[in-house]
């Protein structure tokens, strides 16, 4: 091969910590095509130093999903045609004559080529059960080929012409053991699950014993499994036990739907007729509000976006509604006359939105250039997308937290606790945070901060608008929750930026935003873990305001600025009075 001359082609590997695979793969294409192409994703291992002594150009480009660094890959290729290999694939000398034969006799119809894949596993090659010949696209004319973003695994291939196909194999080092098999099969059965959910499909009684008895005889029988023996026995028996556990996910989906309903979370109601619609739920805001709309109308008339603005005030004792009606005629204005919370106040506006993408946007926010717009472009660039979130940025320039994993039972306990106060550098923390991943990639999270969110009109129609039996905080944890539990996505985007001045509409010293935290996170580990953990988290969250009331006893009788010890122990008083009870927020809501 190496005497050859190299084709008009650009062979693109796609990497992640593949120090183990890549020599192999690098050494089977060398001199292959004119442009060698390693497309990493932040490799930690030897892998970009692996790629570059083979002579590869390595480009490290951010990982979304893979039909999206597929696509990415095309954008970077020089050559007339892209070979995409992966890692753990090897190029067979066969193969390698073939394309030349192929590309130096194709017609100007052909946009690309299926290539039979030599699945290995454990060492062994698996000649039944679809695993022989298992075709896929991967040689492509540049131009006339895209993958397709709505589906994130097994990639599909669109072209613009016609397709040929090639009898030489890729040759494939799929599985090293069977619990390797095993792991990535169940990894797979959730993904096909999100996938059926997006798509409507429920399951029926009888859907548990069929399907999975219809695709063992498809694998054993039908396509052949039997020629491998135990190990086709084997492999034919888990895709059937992966398709038991896709419809058991399924069937889990939808019971916790039928509950979400009969607790009544509210759904949209008016039809998509414009691009975006900006909610901002306001409460003693009238300090910031100027500033944030005036950043919304800036950005939508810099964009060509069709937009509305819609504000949603809680009865602000500071005139806010009423300086919005007279300084912001075009914004569409609900003014309650009593303190909804949150929730229920953010949910009338997106009821009122006929935007495809809708954007919560705290009052206390501020867009910076072109944040709407990359939003919104996000959303309709990855399909699977459910909902994007911005970086955020204190008035100073730094960026604020706003990644987030999901709390474990551990987390409730630690996270803006006593624990915290004395303990504030622990891994658990750390994880919850993200703090063990950078700020600066577009990455997939649990959930972000609800500052500024931009959500996908289809998503809220498949999970529903926020639960309003939160009344302030949380709500947007037990919204992620239920999405990425429904099958979508949500990405953090750092190239969209918002300034957020944390906590503008609240006093950090008061009761009530105290309680209101932690009676939101007793609720919202009701939702997720059950009672008992719910229960056991609202006595220890009782306890330690005791705890903290002694604290500031002992400061106070000792002298130590006395006027900020009594309020830190009326506040704490009164949290440990209100016994973390939703009816209690509520009535001081209401009070004012």
């Amino acid at each position: 091969m190496n005497q050859l001359e190299p084709l008009p082609l650009s062979v693109i590997v796609l990497t992640l910590n593949e120090e183990r695979h890549l020599p192999g793969c690098l050494e089977s294409v060398r001199g292959l095509g004119r442009q060698l192409l390693v497309v990493d994703s932040g490799s930690t291992d030897r892998t970009v130093e692996i790629a570059q002594a083979a002579g590869a150009e390595v480009v490290t480009h951010r990982f979304v999903d893979f039909p999206s660094q597929r696509n990415a890959a095309l954008e970077l290729a020089r050559e007339p045609w892209v070979l995409f290999v992966d890692a753990d694939e090897r190029v067979s000398p066969q193969l390698a004559a073939e394309i030349r034969a192929a590309l130096a006799r194709v017609d100007e119809r052909v946009a690309g080529f299926w290539i039979p894949t030599q699945n290995w596993m454990w060492g062994k090659w698996i000649r039944g059960g679809g695993w022989w010949p298992d075709e896929h696209l991967r040689l492509l004319r540049v131009g006339r080929a895209r993958y397709r973003t709505d589906i994130a695994v097994h990639e599909v291939v669109e072209l613009d012409g016609e397709a040929q196909h090639l009898a030489a194999p890729l040759v494939h080092l799929n599985y090293d053991s069977r619990r390797e098999f095993v792991r990535k099969q169940l990894h797979y059965a959730r993904l096909a699950a999100r996938s059926l959910v997006l798509q409507g499909k429920r399951p029926r009684r009888r859907t548990f014993l069929g399907q999975p008895l219809r695709e063992f005889w498809r694998r054993f029988v039908t396509l052949r499994g039997y020629r491998d023996g135990l190990d086709g026995l084997f492999l034919a028996t888990m895709m059937a036990f992966a398709t038991l556990v896709t419809w058991i996910l399924v069937a889990r989906h939808w019971r916790r739907f039928a509950v979400r309903r009969s607790h009544r979370v509210p759904e949209l109601t008016e039809p998509a007729t414009l691009d975006v619609s900006v909610v901002i739920v306001s409460y003693r805001s009238r300090e910031h509000l100027p500033a944030c709309l005036d950043s919304v109308r800036q950005s939508l008339a810099a964009s060509q976006l069709s937009g509305e603005v819609i504000v949603v005030d809680n009865a602000s004792p500071d005139g806010s509604a009423q300086f919005v009606a007279t300084h912001y005629p075009w914004v569409r204005l609900v003014a309650n006359p009593t303190n909804r919370g949150f929730a229920a106040a953010a949910n009338q506006g997106m009821r009122l939105a006929r935007g495809r993408v809708v954007v919560l946007l705290n009052p206390d926010t501020r867009l910076v250039g072109d944040a709407l717009v990359r939003l919104v472009r996000f959303l309709d660039e990855h399909p699977t997308a459910g909902a994007v979130g911005p970086r955020l940025r204190y008035p100073d320039g730094r960026t604020q937290p706003s990644r987030r994993r999901f709390p474990t039972v551990l987390t409730g306990f630690l996270e803006s606790t006593l624990v915290q106060d004395y303990w504030r550098d622990n891994w658990i923390l750390r994880r919850y945070y993200v703090a063990d991943r950078s700020d600066d990639d577009v990455q997939e999270v649990d959930w972000l901060v609800g500052a500024c969110l931009a959500i996908r009109r289809q998503a809220l129609a498949t999970v529903g608008l926020l639960d309003e039996r939160f009344f302030l905080y949380s709500e947007e944890v037990e919204w992620f929750w239920r999405l990425r539990r429904a099958g979508w996505r949500v990405y953090y985007l750092p190239e969209a930026e918002v300034v957020h001045v944390e906590g503008g509409s609240s006093e950090p010293e008061s009761a009530f935003r105290q309680v209101a935290f932690d009676t939101a996170k007793v609720q919202l580990f009701r939702s997720m873990y059950g009672p008992l953990a719910a229960e056991a988290l609202r006595l220890f969250l009782l306890l330690t305001y005791l705890l903290r009331f002694a604290r500031e006893a002992a400061k106070w009788l000792v002298g130590h600025k006395r006027a900020l010890r009594w309020r830190r122990m009326v506040r704490d008083w009164r949290a440990f009075r209100s016994l973390l009870r939703p009816r209690v927020v509520r009535r001081w809501a209401e009070r004012g």
